[in-house]
């Protein structure tokens, strides 16, 4: 590995990248002259030298592991001599979950905020049409006094506010979530 300019001093940047080498032996005499010249200038280079030293001797004190003979003779005739590329065990597969669970979180999600729209609708309609049965059963209630009826409005409340009321109820607790197997609507209460 040599340097672009042997006489041009070396910045640390390149002094960094030539330590390992030099460590392992294998840079050529001018290369190895010039980062010991910049090491005899640089304290911070010497101290990352100081490290990559102990790192290297550590690594050397670890025990070598030894494989088994019938182990390397079996890896050996299985190989058969050939690089078997990595490939990634069900990437394809869990791209492809997540995909549709994806798609079925949207779908399931988009259905329930049409059907709270529609609950909310309907709330909606039930209680404008509470106050316009307010507003006509005061107007009822002005127009047959003046004409001379006398109907209480215990009476009005028995036969037309709780019966109106009570189908309303219904009709509001009994909104379509779905559809069975037999294909009908299928009703929460």
């Amino acid at each position: 590995m040599q340097a672009e300019d042997p006489n041009h001093p070396l910045s640390c940047e390149e002094a960094l990248d030539l330590i390992e080498p030099f460590l392992d032996g294998d840079l050529d005499a001018g290369d190895a002259e010039r980062l010991r010249g910049h090491l005899a200038a640089c304290a911070a280079c010497v101290a990352e030298l100081g490290f990559a030293e102990r790192v290297q001797r550590e690594l050397r004190a670890l025990p070598q592991p030894e494989c088994p003979p019938a182990v390397m003779a079996r890896v050996v005739q299985e190989g058969r001599g050939e690089v078997v590329p990595f490939r990634p065990l069900r990437t394809e597969r869990l791209r492809i979950a997540a995909a549709a669970a994806l798609v079925t979180l949207a779908i399931g999600g988009g259905s329930l905020f049409v059907h709270l729209q529609q609950v909310q609708q309907q709330r909606e309609q039930v209680a404008q049409a509470t106050r316009e049965a307010r507003l006509a059963l005061a107007y009822f209630g002005k127009v047959t006094r003046k004409a001379g009826f006398d109907i209480r409005d215990e009476v009005l409340e028995k036969r037309l506010v709780i019966p109106v009321t009570r189908d309303a109820s219904q009709s509001l607790s009994r909104v379509p979530i779905g559809v069975d197997a037999a294909g009908e609507a299928r009703k929460e209460l």
